[in-house]
């Protein structure tokens, strides 16, 4: 039954410098552009733009190289010389982790880049491959993969985060992780409102512009200064709200001949995976440099009619009070299967172009496709694959060849 089989493994240690500055433990004079509003260099004398140069990285003399341990066992197996398998499991970890360390904007430099900690990748992978000739004129080539990864920082010496805002680095948490608030639906009414945990340290008020409204998102009060719900909603109530790291990643490849038919079929997907809406594609009219506008799915707001909208009550000028914090609300499912690539190609017989006095000696007709078809429970237009989407992207293209090749 087993024609071959294999276990293997390995283990190894490997060092990596790799970063956007090539010295990042020296201190480096460079140029920016004048608004730049932390640090540009050039400067206006007598009305005319200078170039300058500056100190804009803050330099560590400390930091070396990050160190990565990664050791794996698999397992090779072959049925009957049609059937292939291959499993593995392996673990990677890095120490000595190179990141950068946010600081004040006050200091008036980049951030450095340190040396904070360690974290682990765990995954597996397991794929097998099919190769049969099914009959003198089928023949089958199938190959299947699936595979999943889960990262987790595993200590931060001297700190116990790093922060980034809506994203943080912690123990025991994927890196940079999405961290805000996490939402628990739409306020209903004004009752709602008055009886609800005060958000932001604003009550009810009366006025149309201050405090929350029916309509706007409503956060959790999950714990206070001392660790408990005290009835507020503030920075206390921030807390880990997913990562982008992909789970459960899959693909097929199929390749079918049957005659001079040739078929190609390709499709991947990921099983698992948050991504964090923001800007343009979370908020209405919001724009940085162009002109404000809706986009389609932006009309699903919340009314009284329309209580389970997608997005909360419609304010102007891309403005929303707390309805677009870093929180849950704005956290969405990105997992997603998609029909990457389809070929399917006829070779027109040699003998026929020698009946019919053609001069030539081979031709294929092919029709070809690609990003056919993806489903997903993405916003529409949005590419699941992108990270932290905010519609500031050019869209996923479908693409449909048609061609001839001759030879003659």
């Amino acid at each position: 039954m087993f024609t071959f089989g294999k276990l293997r493994g390995s283990w190894g240690v490997l060092g990596n410098q790799a970063l956007p500055e090539i010295y990042p433990f020296a201190v480096n004079f460079g140029t920016s552009t004048y608004s730049n509003p932390i640090n540009g260099t050039n400067n206006y004398i007598n009305n005319i733009n200078t170039l300058g140069y500056a100190l804009l990285d803050a330099p560590n003399p400390n930091i070396t190289w990050e160190q990565s341990e990664q050791a794996n066992i698999g397992l090779d197996l072959t049925i009957k010389n049609n059937l292939t398998l291959t499993a593995e499991i392996y673990r990677r970890k890095v120490d000595q982790m190179l990141l950068s360390r946010p600081i004040p904007n006050y200091v008036g430099l980049n951030a450095p880049f340190i040396n904070a900690g360690s974290m682990e990748n765990r995954g597996w992978e397991f794929s097998a491959n099919y190769k049969k000739a099914l009959s003198g004129k089928v023949k089958l080539d199938v190959t299947a993969m699936i595979s999943d990864v889960r990262n987790k920082v595993l200590t931060l010496p001297g700190v116990p985060f790093l922060d980034g805002g809506s994203i943080r680095t912690a123990p025991g948490q994927a890196l940079w992780s999405y961290f805000g608030y996490q939402s628990i639906g739409y306020f209903a009414d004004s009752n709602d409102v008055k009886n609800s945990p005060v958000q932001f340290g604003t009550a009810w008020s009366s006025n149309p512009t201050v405090g929350s409204k029916p309509g706007d998102v409503k956060y959790a009060d999950i714990s206070g200064p001392n660790g408990k719900p005290d009835g507020k909603v503030d920075n206390f109530d921030r807390t880990f709200i997913g990562n982008n790291f992909p789970r459960y990643e899959y693909s097929v490849n199929l390749n079918l001949s049957i005659g001079n038919l040739d078929i190609s079929i390709f499709g991947q997907g990921v099983g698992m995976r948050n991504n964090y809406y923001s800007g343009t594609g979370a908020v209405p009219f919001a724009s940085s440099d162009f002109a404000a506008s809706l986009l389609k799915h932006h009309k699903d707001y919340w009314t009284a009619s329309n209580p389970n909208a997608r997005f909360p009550r419609l304010l102007p000028s891309g403005s929303g009070g707390n309805n677009y914090v870093a929180s849950s609300h704005w956290i969405r499912d990105a997992s997603f299967l998609r029909l990457k690539y389809v070929n399917i190609a006829y070779r027109v017989p040699a003998s026929w172009f020698k009946k019919s006095g053609v001069p030539l000696s081979g031709a294929k007709v092919f029709i070809s496709g690609q990003n056919l078809l993806t489903l997903t429970n993405a916003w529409d237009g949005f590419d699941p694959e992108i990270n932290n989407a905010n519609a500031e992207f050019y869209p996923l293209m479908r693409t449909m060849t048609v061609g001839v090749n001759i030879n003659f």
